[in-house]
């Protein structure tokens, strides 16, 4: 995921990839609850609000450290899994949407790989 951390245009700003921050965007505490939040199944915009955090601030924190980025992605990881097991359960269990939803993903994977492959051959 990228951002866009310049200042697109805007002469009277500085460009952040040469500007120097004096402090860390966010502290440990903040990212820490902001991961908490993730988890628990607020999305980013939400679990700013909850932490009185700017989107934009949260966005240059994750744009500006590996280690946080990298947690980010796993909390997206768990909860994807998390969706998955809960929408295949409900399909097993009749949900005719849920079930309609599978297939279509199972069906954009396996037309995915089939283009990989075509595209190495």
């Amino acid at each position: 995921m990228r951002f866009r951390l310049d200042d697109e245009g805007n002469t009277w700003l500085p460009k952040l990839s040469h500007a120097k921050p004096d402090r860390e965007t966010l502290t440990h505490k903040q990212r820490v609850e902001f991961l908490k939040l993730l988890h628990d199944g607020l999305g980013c915009t939400m679990a700013c609000a909850r932490l009185g955090i700017g989107v934009r601030e949260m966005k240059q924190a994750i744009a500006a450290s590996a280690g946080f980025r990298r947690a980010v992605r796993q909390i997206e990881l768990v909860r994807a899994e998390r969706m998955f097991a809960l929408l295949y359960d409900a399909a097993l269990n009749g949900d005719m949407k849920a079930a309609q939803f599978l297939l279509a993903r199972h069906d954009r994977k396996v037309e995915q790989r089939k283009a990989r492959r075509d595209t190495s051959s």
